[in-house]
């Protein structure tokens, strides 16, 4: 069963990779902060999440979720936002979805296609 992290904002992000122990397959899904509805205020990341799910279904067991909570629409909409102007995360699009310590990602639309999902769950470290 895959294991699942939360985190909400940047500065919890910042600490929580400090620790992270890279042993283990590692993807960090960037989405909407929720609403008090349960839902994302980015509906493309609450049209995405059944794809995700879905996707993390057979996912090895080993594997980590961190699921990240970037903040509002207006804190992520400014450009100086600290998940764009990172250099590690880079962020264009919500939801990204990336497997930490590589290049590889997916964004957007992307999510939308569970082939590509499992394309990324299922591909060897370079």
């Amino acid at each position: 069963m895959v294991r699942r992290y939360h985190v909400q904002g940047y500065e919890n992000f910042l600490k929580y990779v400090e620790a992270l122990k890279k042993e283990e397959p590692i993807y960090i899904l960037y989405t909407g902060t929720k609403l008090e509805n349960g839902k994302s205020w980015c509906p493309d990341c609450v049209h995405a999440e059944p794809f995700i799910e879905k996707g993390f279904e057979t996912a090895l067991e080993k594997t980590q979720l961190v699921i990240v909570e970037v903040g509002d629409r207006p804190f992520w909409k400014d450009q100086n936002c600290p998940f764009r102007t990172n250099p590690v995360t880079k962020l264009k699009v919500l939801p990204t979805l990336s497997r930490w310590g590589t290049q590889k990602r997916l964004e957007g639309d992307q999510l939308l296609k569970p082939e590509l999902i499992d394309m990324l769950l299922t591909d060897e470290d370079d």
